[in-house]
Order: structure tokens, then sequence, then C-alpha cells
């Protein structure tokens, strides 16, 4: 539980960062405003989102406030791209750290491939290890549950991004439930009910390659 919890730690940090910052290039890319501050970690922390991280694997963060409909005006894929940018950066990086993973052979130091009677690694190498396992295996499971359509996740902004103009002032007035939704459905275990196949998917393709 303990080891669990330390190797973690790095990939749930990750997730937050590359996510927000993510958000945060394209937004000021295709915003025209550049002067829009750079996402610090902390202020992106959402504690309950964080809490989702660590005990399921995947969950969320507090958004980068952009203003998705100005970069509407500038151009409705750009509105789209930056909306899921954080699932597309969580996406690529956890492909990416799988690969690193499986190529440089680091799975089989690792406590979840590894025999546990004889593993060759030194404790170090087997905490790296299990730091790219979590790693991959936290992004990839954000970068699809954020494509809910629930506040604050990637979902709910393509949502309102392609939802005519007449019903943003209706939808403004139910968006403060969002995050109390996500708690209710959580605690109702609907979320990980939604996110189980997906879970066990992810985790199938690591193993998978493994061997």
């Amino acid at each position: 539980m303990i080891r669990n919890f330390i190797s973690l730690t790095p990939a749930v940090i990750s997730v937050i960062f590359i996510r927000e910052y993510a958000r945060y290039l394209l937004g000021k890319a295709f915003s025209g405003n550049s002067k829009l501050e750079k996402p610090g970690f902390v202020k992106r922390i959402d504690p309950l989102g964080m809490l989702m991280l660590y005990f399921f694997h995947f969950g969320w963060s507090r958004p980068y406030p952009l203003n998705y409909w100005k970069i509407k005006k500038r151009g409705t894929w750009k509105a789209l791209l930056t909306a899921t940018s954080g699932s597309i950066a969580n996406f690529l990086f956890g492909l990416t750290v799988g690969l690193v993973f499986y190529l440089t052979g680091a799975h089989n130091y690792s406590s979840f491939f590894a025999d546990p009677v004889y593993n060759p690694g030194s404790p170090l190498l087997n905490y790296f290890s299990d730091v790219l396992y979590w790693t991959m295996i936290t992004h990839l499971n954000t970068s699809l549950f954020n494509l809910l359509p629930f506040p604050p996740l990637d979902g709910s902004n393509v949502f309102t991004i392609l939802l005519p103009e007449r019903y943003l002032i209706w939808l403004a007035k139910y968006e403060i439930y969002g995050v109390l939704t996500l708690i209710v459905l959580s605690l109702l275990g609907v979320i990980q009910m939604i996110m189980w196949p997906v879970t066990r998917f992810v985790e199938f393709l690591a193993h998978l390659a493994a061997f």
C-alpha cells in the first residue's frame, strides 16, 4: 500500500501538470492572449480529483481558466482542440511512457510483472519501473475518463462549445453542480462502474505487451 502510494505520486503529479500545461499552451496560442499566466501546479489541484487518481487511477484537475467561446470565434476546431488538449496530452504521454516501459525492458523489474521470488533488479530500479507503470496507467485512464460530459471534465467543455449560444445561460446555471454530480456518482460507484471496462482494458494491454 505504502509502496504503491510512493510509486503513484510522480504519476499523479505528472497527470495534473501535463494536462493543464497543454491546455495553457493551446489556450495561449489560440486565444490571442500572450499574457496568460503559467498554470501553477498547486492551483490546478482538485482535492477530490487527486484522491480519485490515487485510489482509482483516474481523476481530474482544476481546469486552467479559458474562455472557449472566445477561442471558438477564431475557429471551432481550435476551441475543440484546446478543450481536449489535456486528454490528448495525457494519452500521448501515457503511450510514450508505455513504449519506454517495454522497449527498455523496465517491465522485467516492475513488481507488477517480475517474479516475486526472483527479481533481478535493485530496490531503486524496481521503484522506477513501478513509477513508469503507474504513469502509463494513470495517464491513459485519465485521458479517457475526462471525455465524460461532466464539469469540470474536458467532455463538458466540448459539449459547451458545440451547444448553440442561446443555451449557454441555461447551461451555466447547472454547471456549478458538475463537481457535486461527480462526487455523488463516485460515492455511489457509478463512475467506477463506467470506467471499469476502460481501466481493465488498459491494464489488459499493459500485461499483454509485457509477455
